[in-house]
């Protein structure tokens, strides 16, 4: 069932929900209709993940995975000023930790050009697989800006703080190869292929408990803000709820009887 808004498809097929930033004749600006667009596609998303759904794909149409900020957004800030610009951000924070704390995994299925905030999105995601033509771009500082959608936050913890530093003050650009080196690609695949192996990627979390990973991500979403104690005690409280499970009770019983597991991520395909 797919749904077209004006500058995005959200797609769901077989529990895999695909958004696609489908904007590609300005490659996918996160800015202006397809920001607020893509906060209403999250909570749709929302409604059924760890449901009916139970993996979501971001994408781009065209060559672009997308390309940031839409400069006409960016001057309309400029002339309305400092607070205005700030209200902004903090409208598109909220939809970034409605992304991050979805319960289901996020892969983003980087086609092209990640530059900006799309590059801040494609490290949001849980996984990022990147076709080889892929590339990221910390492009803020090419016009005068710092880092948004997260990335001063995230990009740290990925590849360690001065690495980070240094994408973000030279704003280089970064090849898939490199990226994949640097950590925060998992895979790359073939161009042409891309949103075949994302899907495939996706549709092997379908029978895994849903909730042992919505439990999983929100603690390890916040393992570098917590304390030892806090973590285990984080720890502690998801296992118990884990264990309490529907699932868990029927996974038991599959071992116990010699079945095959519900969820063997080896042995999918």
């Amino acid at each position: 069932m797919a749904t077209t808004y004006t500058d995005l498809i959200l797609d769901v097929q077989n529990g895999i929900a695909t958004i696609t930033f489908n904007r590609p004749e300005a490659r996918n600006p996160l800015g202006g209709v397809l920001r607020d667009e893509f906060s209403d596609a999250i909570t749709e998303i929302g409604k059924q993940a760890g449901k009916t759904i139970s993996a979501v794909i971001l994408t781009g149409a065209g060559p672009a995975f997308c390309a940031g900020g839409d400069i006409r957004v960016l001057q309309e800030m400029t002339e309305k000023g400092p607070d205005a610009m700030r209200t902004r951000m903090k409208e598109s924070h909220e939809t970034l930790e409605r992304w991050l704390d979805l319960p289901v995994p996020t892969i983003a299925a980087v086609n092209g050009a990640a530059a900006g905030a799309g590059f801040s999105l494609a490290l949001a995601s849980d996984f990022v697989i990147a076709a080889r033509r892929a590339r990221f771009v910390m492009s803020f500082g090419r016009i005068g800006l710092v880092p948004d959608w997260g990335a001063m936050y995230l990009l740290p913890r990925i590849v360690g703080l001065q690495r980070a530093k240094e994408l973000v003050l030279t704003a280089r650009m970064v090849n898939a190869e490199e990226a994949r080196d640097l950590g925060f690609v998992l895979e790359i695949v073939d161009d042409e292929i891309l949103l075949d192996h994302a899907r495939a990627f996706a549709a092997r979390f379908s029978n895994a408990s849903p909730e042992a990973i919505r439990l999983a991500k929100r603690a390890m979403g916040n393992a570098f803000e917590a304390t030892r104690s806090e973590a285990l005690d984080a720890e502690a409280d998801a296992q118990a709820a884990a264990n309490a499970s529907a699932y868990h009770k029927a996974a038991l019983e599959r071992f116990l009887a010699k079945e095959p597991a519900l969820f063997d991520w080896d042995s999918a395909n």
